[in-house]
């Protein structure tokens, strides 16, 4: 059989011949240029092309580009190219396509008053600064750097109308509280819903002092406690957004309440690496002190007390009038006056130092066209002003952010920090064992120094002032403030994780959809000591260690359609929903009488209170939606719509509501019915359900353990 070869040579030939003007119609398009302000470049501008969903960030030079496949484009075609950056007007052109590389520069107008600005609304969705119809304040990074405040609460301080934030105290780790547009609920939380990334994070503060109910006490007595928001890095915050009203926080649901606080945290660009370092360094002195009296000495009604230790007839030493803490004339500094040239201390002055905060932060920043990566790294030391390191909070965090375009209509983003924070703190208020009433209580004339008696080493106090050997058990009536600073140990230890992952997906050129999984774990522990020779509930020693763990795990998953009727009328739609699961579980133990003066551990105690061990779960399923409508770009008008499931509501009603009908009856007959464990706490929640209030946890009837448990959704 004969077979021919030149048909086949002349088809690759023709082949061949035709590739060239194929490749040619097939090449992308590359859109370059610059963005200027006011004759200077600007970096970290944003160019985007929306209707392909297509985008760039300018270098330091302000220049940027973007490759636009021929799949999504073809030369001769018109498209819209939008340039804006935060603090300049937003400018838009439109281009006509070439083959090739083409310039596109743009030219930017300051923007002081913010608006075209693209703002984060919650939950995914985004907007633009005139279209908002709720209030909104933003807080850019600059000015909480500006501030030098540790806590990201504190520097919130004055940033915006009706946001009222309140220090604890001024001691190192000292919590921080923020309430917006005031106090807006009776018993339940009045602090804001905080976001980081569009994740929720835990802000909660518990005291030591909480899991110890059987000392009782006053209130303000124990140490200073800490707010989790303080374990976020300042230098790692982009901007914050304050959501006011319930208008502004409808898509967050029940949690946003009392508002919302959305920080977003700083992202790498493309270009060059930057490198950053920044060192800062403070000091703090106590300014004022409270006045004390000098003139009078120890005693009561102008009796001098006797504070010269005693002897019997044999000469062997015995207690004095001032070594029994029941004895009256003892407690008060209103006896005879002092004579002249008779020793005095300020003991308003005595406890206090020069304080010190040291902070020094680096960040790594940088990524092409692609990818991006942002890593940070931070480490705060702030000492005190009471004398010692006895009041000390330290902080190391660590972050790490980075995206990916996988493809022009996938990116891929991840963004987790860590945090070591770690608190040395000290017993405050109207408190025995505390540092300041005891100082100020102190006669004038006796030296709070050395806290140790030089013969027996034994704590003595102007209520005890001479120890023996055998005194090591006996109530010092008010502890000597300087073994309060070093003889005592509360300590709080944090570790923290807290993150997210996610995906942004450009399904059409009119939608998009965004997934978020996120998550957050603390794990705080806890310890208190007091030594043997302390005073009042603390005599004998004391210890009391415990654990906090909170977790949230946050899912969110949002589609936003953009629709456009005519020129004149556009607007997009936003559907969503969010699952979060909540645990929070405190576990305390108080034991009573140190066998040996050290360690403080509940092993090394004589007797232990019962155990605190409580847990609480809360699983919540929500739905959300967001229509927004642009008529004339005159009127803007938009609707937020969100429906919350609460597991602790009970399974037969997640979603408070009531129906008035014979079905409804019988569930509820059914509930109040129902033998099993936890029936009572079902119908507390029914309770609520029907009041509209949320109810709070019954308790089971033995033991200390709470448990609001729901794992399933039906």
């Amino acid at each position: 059989m004969r077979v021919s070869v030149f048909p086949f040579l002349l088809s690759a030939v023709a082949v061949c011949s035709a590739t060239p003007n194929w490749a040619a119609a097939q090449e992308p398009v590359t859109l370059s240029g610059r963005v200027m302000a006011m004759g200077a470049p600007i970096g970290y501008a944003e160019v985007v092309i929306p209707s392909l969903g297509l985008g760039a960030n300018t270098r330091d030079d302000g220049r940027y580009a973007i490759v636009i496949p021929s799949a999504r484009a073809q030369a001769g075609q018109t498209i819209t190219v939008v340039a804006r950056r935060l603090g300049y007007k937003p400018t838009t052109v439109q281009v006509a396509l070439k083959s090739g590389v083409m310039e596109q520069d743009f030219n930017l107008a300051p923007n002081p008053l913010q608006l075209g600005e693209v703002v984060v609304t919650g939950a995914g969705t985004t907007s633009t600064t005139e279209k908002l119809g709720s209030v909104r304040n933003n807080v850019p990074a600059d000015q909480i750097v500006k501030s030098n405040e540790q806590n990201v609460v504190e520097a919130l301080a004055a940033k915006a109308p009706n946001v009222f934030v309140s220090a604890q105290s001024g001691d190192p780790g000292a919590s921080s509280f923020i309430q917006i547009r005031g106090i807006r609920t009776i018993v339940g939380n009045n602090q804001p819903l905080i976001v980081v990334d569009g994740v929720p994070i835990d802000n909660s503060a518990k005291s030591t002092s909480d899991f110890n109910p059987h000392d009782g006490g006053y209130s303000g007595e124990g140490t200073v406690v800490t707010n989790r928001a303080m374990d976020l890095n300042p230098n790692d915050i982009e901007s914050v957004e304050i959501l006011k009203g319930a208008a502004a926080g409808a898509i967050y649901g029940a949690r946003a309440g009392q508002g919302v606080i959305m920080v977003t945290t700083k992202s790498g660009h493309p270009g060059a690496t930057h490198f950053s370092l920044r060192s800062s360094a403070s000091f703090d002195d106590v300014n004022h002190f409270v006045a004390l009296q000098t003139r009078f000495g120890q005693g009561r009604f102008g009796v001098e007390a006797d504070t010269l230790p005693g002897r019997d007839s044999a000469g062997v030493f015995v207690h004095g009038q001032c070594d029994d803490p029941g004895n009256s004339i003892c407690r008060r500094s209103w006896g005879p006056q002092l004579p002249a040239g008779k020793p005095v201390f300020d003991h308003s002055r005595e406890l206090y130092e020069t304080g010190h905060v040291i902070e020094n932060a680096m960040t790594i920043s940088g990524g092409n066209d692609r990818t991006t990566f942002y890593l940070s790294g931070e480490n705060l030391d702030n000492n005190g002003t009471f004398v010692g390191n006895h009041d000390r909070f330290n902080r190391t965090t660590l972050r790490v952010k980075g995206s990916h375009a996988w493809s022009d209509q996938l990116k891929i983003n991840a963004n987790l920090a860590y945090a070591d924070s770690r608190g040395h703190y000290i017993q405050r208020g109207n408190n025995v064992n505390a540092v300041q009433i005891p100082a100020l209580r102190t006669p004038p004339e006796f030296n709070n120094l050395p806290y140790l008696d030089p013969v027996y080493q034994q704590h003595r106090s102007y209520r005890f002032q001479h120890p023996t050997a055998g005194s090591l058990e006996a109530d010092r009536g008010f502890d000597n403030p300087f073994f309060a600073l070093n003889e005592q140990v509360n300590t709080s230890a944090v570790g923290r994780v807290f993150g997210n992952i996610g995906a942004e997906y450009l399904a059409t050129s009119w939608l998009k959809i965004d997934y978020t999984l996120g998550a957050d774990y603390a794990n705080d522990e806890r310890l208190e000591g007091c030594a043997i020779s302390s005073s009042d509930v603390c005599n004998g020693g004391r210890v009391i260690e415990g654990k906090v763990v909170n977790y949230q795990i946050d899912h969110n998953l949002v589609g936003t359609a953009q629709y456009t009727v005519n020129p004149n009328v556009s607007g997009t739609i936003t559907l969503g929903q969010n699952l979060n699961s909540q645990n929070n579980r405190n576990l305390f133990a108080v034991g009573r009488g140190l066998v040996a003066p050290t360690p403080y551990k509940l092993s090394n105690t004589v007797a232990r209170d019962l155990p605190l061990d409580y847990e609480i779960v809360i699983h919540r399923e929500s739905y959300f939606g967001q229509a927004t409508i642009d008529l004339y770009q005159q009127v803007y008008l938009t609707a937020s719509l969100r429906n919350d499931g609460f597991s602790n509501f009970g399974r037969l009603s997640r979603r408070p509501g009531h129906r008035g009908d014979a079905h409804a009856e019988r569930d509820r007959r059914a509930a109040y019915e129902r033998p099993e464990a936890g029936g009572r706490a079902e119908t507390g929640a029914l309770q609520g359900a029907r009041s509209g209030v949320r109810p709070r946890p019954a308790p089971r009837p033995c033991g200390r353990r709470l448990h609001l448990l729901q794992h399933q959704y039906r």
